[in-house]
């Protein structure tokens, strides 16, 4: 009938179709329908949606049924402890070829915690390679002897009596057979596979039957009854536990010389000694031992690359500074007692034990100024930093024997006009040509440490076993006089000074040949051989320093010829004072000097300290004998300094008193010290005015006023220096010689104050030493110009 249609027929318009009816069909599309009137078109929709689910319930019901049967069904595993099939299927893992490449086969099985007692099944499982069979209770391993190709075999926690009881398979490597019965070690030659072995939680009394594993990397013995390491002679060990062990001493693993890793907690163990030449050595771990000496650690302090140690629960935690003293031996460590160390630690590791000079520069400096602040207010005058320039200093530093003391003594010898020897102090004996107050001033001691609480030292520091300081009162002695002061020091002390508010001139005195320099120090006759080797060796370290820290010195001079050592100090010395040198006292030979007959040539002028104005230094520099400040190279304000200084230095040798005006309005420190006897306004009732510092007995009055100073000079009044306090016992010594410490003891002189800042009982300062019997003294009273003025500037 179709075939008949027409195209208006099949209802095609447009190229679309339409749905013609015909009796109780339809067609849409080239499809044919059945109509059905009875179809309420409303509710199609809802009907759809119940046949859906009705059709999902159907279908998802027989599914249910099968897992509510399968979940009810109690299958037992194993019964009675003999291994099944079922058990052993459900443990199989690790799909894969089998070791001769022709099946496909399951590798790994796991059976875990079923009471195993049989497991003659596994004979049939010949191509396993990994068994896993912890917490049963197997005793009997024979039934593997036909798994060639296992591998890896955890069988812990079990009854296993014997170790390995089965034919070895071909390549066995990992064997984990802890916390079983095993009272002893078997030959192992068959298993030369084996990598690893694990036999903690026995009954093993000895080590042996491992001679032939060539192969083994890993042996752990924890938990046994073993008393002594043996057997265990060239074998490749990295990792070795013998925890808990009744071990006494670490011996017989020289040896072992790829051990990474050994752990010996739990033994009663009181050396380290053993362990010394494992160059691969990372962690060791003493934990719970009797380890109590902290020279124990010398035995592992080569191990460059340990990087974890345990010492916790042994009495060597008992010892102060503990943690730090490990560090500083063992600065490789990463982690100490279960505990990262910190970059910190290390550094305070290093301060504490072998500090840097500079750090024990700063602490030296610290503590004596500390101790200066618990004494009675004292103002040094003479050495007090002005506005312009701080007090003159020449510093002569060197080793022993580089001829340090001898030129700074014809330094003052030559030049004591302008500079005075400081002196020094020293705990040494004096040798045969030293006198006493002229070299040194040789102390106890117990003087030494007394001066050091009184807060008598600028900087101390130790050398061969003497202690060598500069006193205040030292430099202050020189002060007085209107000089400027030449000391000499070792390094150590001038990096004390460095933090001071002094600025000297700092003079490397160095000699470059070693030989000329051991020849120096036998000469003296002095030295003993060890003496000389180190003060050798310590030649090295003053190089190495003026290399590494330029500018740490102001000038670096030979000598190997102490001759020509002084013309080039003294040339130095006379380029600073601008001294004027005729051709007589010209040194001969001297390429740096022209010496015109009959004719002065004067050096140029270079300042002593640093100008305080920043311009100073670029001002025009010339020659010539006299200058202006803008000619000199000196600022205007430093050459006003100067010219104070030179009015200070005659008011006070002439005694001269100013008005009391200009005392009160003065703003600025003086370099040289005054009196104020005799002076109108200051006496109240016939008493004489203090000093800044009481004192105990009146000073001298009657000093006429001198006419000829500059009554309008800005000179005025200084404050005096502090009293002087009488010491306690005649000789000036300790009253009792106890409770004092050196500078290096952990001392913090803060303690030497209670909680509200007051200070405690200290014994009284002592006297002031005279400034008689110092060289040059004798010679020159007044400080002549430090650098030429001009008449009437």
């Amino acid at each position: 009938m179709a075939d008949n249609w027409n195209d208006e027929e099949l209802g095609i318009q447009n190229g679309q179709f339409s749905p013609i009816v015909e009796g109780g069909f339809v067609h849409v599309d080239g499809e044919t329908h059945i109509l059905n009137y009875d179809t309420n078109v409303l509710s199609l929709d809802q009907d759809r949606q119940a046949t859906e689910v009705a059709t999902a319930a159907d279908e998802d019901q027989p599914q249910s049924s099968y897992y509510d049967s399968e979940e009810e069904e109690d299958v037992e595993l194993s019964p009675d402890g003999i291994l099944d099939e079922e058990t052993i299927g459900r443990g199989m893992s690790n799909l894969g070829r089998s070791a001769d490449g022709s099946q496909q086969v399951y590798l790994h099985t796991a059976i875990p915690g079923f009471s195993l007692k049989d497991i003659s099944i596994l004979a049939n499982y010949i191509h396993l390679q990994k068994i896993e069979m912890p917490y049963n209770e197997i005793t009997d391993l024979s039934p593997l002897n036909d798994l060639k190709y296992l591998l890896i075999l955890d069988a812990s926690h079990n009854k296993i009596s014997k170790l390995l009881d089965f034919s070895p398979p071909k390549n066995l490597q990992q064997v984990d057979l802890s916390y079983n019965e095993i009272e002893e070690m078997t030959d192992l030659t068959p298993h030369h596979y084996l990598m690893s072995l694990v036999l903690d939680h026995n009954k093993l009394k000895e080590i042996k039957g491992l001679e032939n594993c060539k192969r083994i990397t890993k042996l752990s013995l924890a938990h046994n009854k073993i008393d002594k390491i043996q057997g265990l002679d060239n074998l490749p060990i990295q990792q070795l536990d013998l925890s808990h062990n009744h071990l006494k001493k670490i011996e017989n693993i020289e040896t072992l010389d790829r051990l990474r890793t050994i752990n010996l907690c739990g033994n009663n163990i009181r050396s380290l000694k053993g362990l010394e030449d494992h160059d691969l050595m990372e962690c060791i771990d003493v934990e719970d031992n009797e380890v109590i000496d902290i020279t124990e650690i010398k035995f592992v302090k080569g191990l460059r690359m340990l990087r974890q140690l345990n010492l916790l629960r042994n009495p060597i935690q008992e010892l102060p500074d503990y943690r730090l003293c490990i560090l500083f031996r063992l600065q490789n460590l990463t982690q100490l007692d279960r505990h990262k160390v910190e970059v910190e630690e290390k550094v305070a590791a290093e301060n504490m034990f072998n500090p840097p000079l500079e750090v024990i520069a700063s602490r030296d400096h610290i503590m004596h100024v500390v101790y200066q602040f618990l004494q009675p207010s004292r103002v040094w005058d003479s050495t007090l930093p002005s506005v312009e320039t701080p007090y003159p200093m020449l510093v002569l530093v060197g080793p022993q024997g580089s001829g340090k003391k001898d030129l700074a003594m014809k330094l003052v010898d030559e030049f004591g006009d302008y500079f005075g020897y400081g002196i020094s102090h020293t705990t040494r004996r004096p040798h045969q040509e030293e006198k006493m107050g002229q070299d040194y001033h040789y102390v106890t001691l117990e003087k030494f440490e007394y001066d050091i609480k009184m807060g008598q030292f600028i900087q101390t520091y130790q050398y061969n076993s003497n202690w060598y300081g500069l006193q205040m009162e030292s430099v202050e002695c020189v002060a007085r006089e209107g000089l400027a002061c030449v000391v000499h020091m070792e390094l150590e002390g001038v990096l004390t000074l460095k933090n001071t508010y002094f600025e000297p001139r700092y003079v490397l005195i160095m000699p470059l040949s070693k030989d000329s320099h051991e020849k120096r120090l036998r000469d003296r006759g002095i030295y003993t051989d060890a003496q000389m080797d180190y003060t050798l060796k310590r030649s090295d370290m003053y190089l190495e320093y003026n290399q590494e820290h330029p500018g740490f010195f102001d000038m670096m001079i030979n000598s190997d010829d102490i001759q020509e050592a002084y013309r080039r100090l003294r040339r130095l010395v006379t380029d600073y004072l601008g001294i004027s040198l005729t051709s007589e006292q010209s040194e001969s030979g001297d390429e740096e000097e022209t010496v015109v007959e009959g004719q002065q040539t004067q050096m140029g002028t270079r300042t002593w300290s640093k100008p305080s104005l920043p311009d100073s230094l670029s001002q025009p520099y010339t020659r010539g004998k006299t200058q202006s400040p803008v000619q000199s190279g000196r600022g205007i304000l430093e050459e006003m300094s100067i010219k104070r200084r030179h009015s200070a230095a005659r008011d006070a040798v002439s005694g001269y008193i100013p008005p009391l005006f200009e005392q009160i309005t003065t703003q600025y420190p003086k370099t040289a010290p005054q009196t104020v006897e005799g002076q109108v306004g200051l006496n109240v009732s016939g008493d004489l005015r203090s000093f800044s510092a009481p004192v105990e007995k009146p000073l001298q009055t009657g000093e006429e006023e001198d006419s000829s100073s500059d009554d309008e000079s800005d000179s005025t009044l200084s404050v005096a220096s502090a009293g002087d306090m009488k010491s306690n016992s005649p000789d000036g010594s300790l009253h009792d010689g106890k409770g004092f410490n050196l500078p290096t003891d952990s001392v913090n002189p803060i303690n030497l104050m209670d909680g509200k800042g007051t200070k405690k009982d200290l014994p009284p300062p002592l006297q002031r030493p005279p400034s008689q019997g110092r060289p040059g003294s004798e010679k020159h009273n007044v400080l002549p110009p430090i650098h030429p003025v001009k008449a009437g500037y």
